[in-house]
């Protein structure tokens, strides 16, 4: 995994697998973002993640896309991410989802990927249209990449399914 520093705090990158983005700032608490993330459509609470303490996991499906949320304390934060062998119209419902969510909690936006140093920075819900754009191009550039990977197979699929049925088929034992 690489960092990505903006705003002097150091963000996490997620996996090859995976795309994210993460959301900080504004008034809303712990508890305001949890509520706002539990009346979403389509959410439901994420049974299969690795919990860490102050955190609470869900999931938005909506038939043709699965992505995975975390609200987390201390600092309170949304991060959201969607595999890389999702179809493509993942995108859109994927921004929809953050815009909705920035603006109903007054955050900043941040790509969570290696991005240039101009994209390294915080978005503020005025600026979607400017970090849409961003995300968009990172998006496109990292689902090539998986693709050059591991293939066109096209699945709906939170991170753990991705694992056990694309990325761990593809490792071969090595005997020797």
């Amino acid at each position: 995994m690489t960092a990505l520093a903006t705003n002097n705090h150091e963000e996490e990158v997620m996996g090859f697998e995976t795309f994210r983005v993460e959301l900080r700032g504004g008034p809303a608490t712990f508890a305001q973002a949890d509520s706002t993330i539990r009346q979403l459509p389509h959410v439901q609470p994420d049974q299969d993640s690795i919990r860490s303490p102050g955190s609470a996991y869900y999931t938005v499906e909506d038939g043709a896309h699965v992505i995975e949320i975390e609200v987390a304390d201390t600092p309170v934060k949304v991060s959201c991410r969607f595999t890389l062998c999702h179809p493509p119209t993942v995108d859109a419902a994927f921004l929809g989802l953050v815009q909705e969510v920035q603006g109903r909690l007054g955050m900043e936006a941040a790509i969570c990927d290696d991005v240039r140093p101009e994209d390294a920075r915080w978005y503020s819900a005025a600026q979607f249209s400017e970090f849409a754009s961003a995300v968009s191009g990172y998006i496109a550039a990292r689902r090539a990449e998986w693709t050059a990977n591991f293939g066109a197979t096209q699945l709906a699929a939170k991170t753990p399914e991705v694992y056990a049925k694309i990325i761990l088929p593809k490792c071969v034992p090595v005997t020797g």
